[in-house]
């Protein structure tokens, strides 16, 4: 038996963007986060449309294949809201998302991944080991240290909640462009990977497959997930927070820690709370003694 553990908070936007899948008949599990375009297409577009492909696609077709076919289905989407090949249709403005998703076969699992979605596994030494680079972290790193340098350049360290709030937004105004330019680097080397209907997007996927020997946990999650503060490996400490105690227990603190901040001065993000989504699989002494005896 594999114990399945899953959470999926709507954050502060008007829309949930993230997504999940958990189709037991295929043992296909995925966390999707959707992105929206910079004045353009809603992000929930694109994480419902690779949603509905992986939930729905013909149990014949491969793991990569429903992938493929779902990022084609996006295209097709997108040219039905905006009446424009996806390639015509500016990178900033489009609806994409982010994913991580396994499948989970006897005795090894596949693996995809793009984006800021993550893939970890536990083994059972106690190892931990990441499946995934989280490439968007280092572009929202660096908009994130430009907005709060530019604030800081206005206001003072005792400075009322409501200044700061209205420094806050006119500065996040500022770096739209930048914002914008970072969108147009989506899957390509300079960039990050992203699912948004093109064929680059199969080109820059991260994929692959692992034996399943000794694996005790398997754990996908969106970026909303990530615990604040972290002086160092971000994703790694977070990873293992999941491992020990759970995705309801990471949750938890996660939420706790934004209603800490309701300012965003002590944690700096674009938004009070993201979406977030998380899956935990566990497999049990029965699962893991079936995985070591089969040759």
């Amino acid at each position: 038996m594999i114990h399945i553990s899953k959470v999926h908070k709507q954050g502060s936007a008007p829309a949930n963007e993230d997504a999940y899948v958990e189709n037991l008949e295929r043992k296909l599990f995925a966390v999707i986060d959707g992105a929206t375009g910079v004045g353009g297409l809603s992000g929930k577009i694109a994480a419902e449309t690779m949603q509905h492909r992986l939930n729905t696609g013909n149990v014949a077709d491969s793991f990569i294949s429903l992938i493929q076919q779902g990022n084609t289905d996006l295209a097709e989407r997108t040219k039905l809201e905006l009446g424009q090949e996806i390639n015509a249709i500016p990178k900033e403005k489009r609806s994409t998302c982010g994913m991580a998703a396994i499948q989970i076969h006897e005795i090894y699992m596949e693996y995809a991944q793009s984006g800021d979605c993550m893939i970890f596994v536990k083994y059972r030494d106690g190892g931990i080991q990441a499946l995934s680079y989280d490439h968007v972290m280092r572009l929202d790193e660096k908009a994130l240290s430009d907005l709060y340098e530019s604030i800081s350049g206005r206001i003072g360290a005792d400075v009322s909640e409501e200044a700061f709030q209205k420094v806050y937004q006119e500065e996040k105004e500022r770096i739209i462009p930048a914002l914008a330019a970072n969108r147009r680097k989506l899957n390509t080397v300079q960039g990050y990977s992203i699912m948004d209907g093109t064929a680059a997007a199969m080109d820059f996927l991260s994929y692959g497959r692992i034996p399943l020997q000794q694996v005790e946990k398997v754990l996908l999650l969106t970026d909303g997930m990530q615990i604040y503060g972290v002086d160092g490996d971000t994703w790694g400490e977070t990873a293992m927070y999941a491992m020990e105690y759970g995705v309801e227990r990471l949750l938890s603190y996660v939420v706790q820690q934004e209603g800490s901040d309701i300012s965003l001065q002590r944690y700096p993000r674009f938004k009070h709370a993201d979406d977030k989504t998380g899956i935990l699989l566990e497999y049990s002494d029965e699962e893991k003694e079936i995985i070591k005896n089969t040759k």
